[in-house]
């Protein structure tokens, strides 16, 4: 069985998130975060890394960063053993630290990285670790929004210079910013891309590497670009916005979405799709896409005003 799918470039953003084995703490003790944080700057000088924001959970971590070279792999593995053998030895453990390989989500679009900067920084509010940011001292929130209290390595201007804030910005900016209704990781496509159906398609078109048969996440890939293409070009037909759109690829329960079901049914009427292509593009089940399918040509069927629309605009219904 093929690994999932890592998508390594130069110059390029990445969101990673690498968890405990079952969920259990990497971090026992202040000893262990700081510890932790010199081997991720040994780690930026040795594998050019920026490393533009970090926060330490007591099971996982989180890292914005952006390479300079196609080194993930080698850079994360490095840190994950480095800590690892650091860890089992001082807690006279054996065995993984860490659940499988880390997860990366490449992030091409000023827009989501602006979001995933201010995300990122609240995950001890999240979790209810701290009433307030400044009291978590394991994050690079401090460095950036105070100047103070930041590994030496750590450049807090690569994002207060990016984002054009002053400090005072940046502390507003976060505490301002409404995760429950963002809700941005619902647009991470396949695993491997934070962002719009767009980015994802000019991914698509990048990569040099062969699409592996049985990686389903090249698989999905591949699919992308042919049917994002005619679903955007119907989803403008229909006049869906694109906030409403993106969200057409999380499930939600117990929700209708008639014109998500509209675009489905269309996709499927143009005959280039089976509905297992569509159930991978737009992540649900063989039955769910089905449902979607039938659920479509019922609305289309019973609506008069959309019928007229998409007959003036050449559909043969």
């Amino acid at each position: 069985m093929a690994r999932p799918l890592r998508i390594e470039q130069a110059d390029t953003f990445y969101h990673i998130v690498h968890r405990g084995n079952e969920r259990r703490q990497i971090f026992s003790d202040d000893k262990d975060h700081l510890r932790f944080l010199d081997f991720l700057g040994t780690c930026s000088k040795r594998f050019d890394l920026e490393i533009w924001s970090y926060v330490l959970m007591s099971n996982h971590y989180h890292l914005l960063l952006r390479t300079q070279q196609a080194n993930l792999s080698r850079a994360m593995q490095w840190l994950g053993v480095s800590y690892s053998v650091y860890y089992n030895h001082r807690h006279k453990r054996s065995g993984h630290l860490f659940q499988g390989r880390f997860k990366s989500f490449l992030v091409l679009e000023d827009d989501y990285l602006k979001r995933l900067i201010l995300y990122i920084h609240r995950n001890p509010l999240r979790a209810g670790m701290v009433e307030r940011l400044r009291d978590y001292p394991w994050s690079s929130y401090y460095g950036v929004a105070y100047g103070r209290n930041s590994p030496d390595w750590f450049d807090a201007n690569l994002v207060l210079d990016y984002l054009a804030f002053e400090r005072k910005d940046f502390r507003r900016a976060v505490a301002s910013y409404d995760e429950a209704s963002d809700d941005l990781l619902s647009h991470v496509w396949y695993g491997v891309v934070l962002g719009s159906s767009e980015a994802v398609t000019r991914i698509k078109q990048q990569l040099k590497t062969p699409i592996h048969k049985e990686q389903p996440q090249s698989r999905q890939l591949k699919r992308h670009g042919n049917i994002g293409e005619l679903s955007e070009k119907y989803r403008k037909i229909l006049r869906i916005p694109r906030r409403e759109y993106e969200q057409y690829f999380r499930p939600i329960r117990h929700r209708r979405r008639p014109y998500r079901d509209v675009l489905i049914y269309l996709i499927w009427l143009s005959g280039g799709f089976s509905l297992e292509d569509l159930g991978h593009y737009f992540n649900v089940s063989y039955p769910a896409i089905s449902n979607c399918r039938r659920r479509g040509l019922e609305y289309v069927a019973t609506n008069g005003k959309l019928r007229k629309t998409l007959t003036n605009t050449g559909f043969e219904l």
